[in-house]
C-alpha cells in the first residue's frame, strides 16, 4: 500500500463522519420544517376558533382597531409592525392578560376553561403559541 491510498484509507471515516453530519442536519432541518407546520396547522384551528370573531379570517382585519389610532387590526403586518421580529414574550403577555380592562380577557378565559388537568396554564399558553405559529406564517412579505 502506498502513501497515498494509505491517506485515503484514513481519510475515508472523516469523509463518512461529514456525510452523516451533513445528512442529520439536513433531516433535522426538515423535521424542524413539520414542526413548525404542524404547530402552524394546529395555531390555524385554535385561531379560527377564538380569533377570527375579532380580527378576521387569515389575519385580514376585523373588526378589531388598534386602541391608540382606532385603524383595524391586519395581523398579517403583526412582524413588520415589531421591527421584522415576532415579539413572542409581547404576544403571550398580551393574549394572556387577564386583567377586566383588557379585549384579550375573555378569550384567554375561555382558552384556559378548555383546556384540562393540572397544567391548565401552561396547556392555554401552548395554544396561544400557536397562534402565534399560524400568525407568523401568514406574514406579508
Amino acid at each position: 500500500m502506498d502513501a497515498t491510498g494509505g491517506r485515503a484509507v484514513r481519510s475515508f471515516p472523516m469523509f463518512a463522519l461529514a456525510t452523516a453530519l451533513a445528512l442529520g442536519a439536513a433531516a433535522r432541518a426538515h423535521a424542524a420544517d413539520d414542526i413548525d407546520t404542524a404547530l402552524s396547522s394546529a395555531g390555524k384551528v385554535w385561531y379560527e376558533r377564538y380569533c377570527t370573531q375579532c380580527h378576521g379570517p387569515g389575519g385580514a382585519p376585523g373588526t378589531a382597531v388598534y386602541s391608540a389610532t382606532k385603524a383595524p387590526v391586519d395581523l398579517r403586518e403583526y412582524v413588520k409592525r415589531h421591527g421584522g421580529k415576532f415579539p413572542a414574550a409581547d404576544w403571550l403577555a398580551v393574549i394572556s392578560d387577564s386583567r377586566p380592562s383588557s379585549v384579550h380577557t375573555a378569550v384567554w378565559e375561555g382558552i384556559k376553561r378548555e383546556q384540562s388537568g393540572v397544567a391548565q396554564e401552561p396547556a392555554a399558553r401552548g395554544v396561544v403559541g400557536s397562534i402565534a405559529r399560524y400568525i407568523r406564517s401568514i406574514q406579508r412579505k
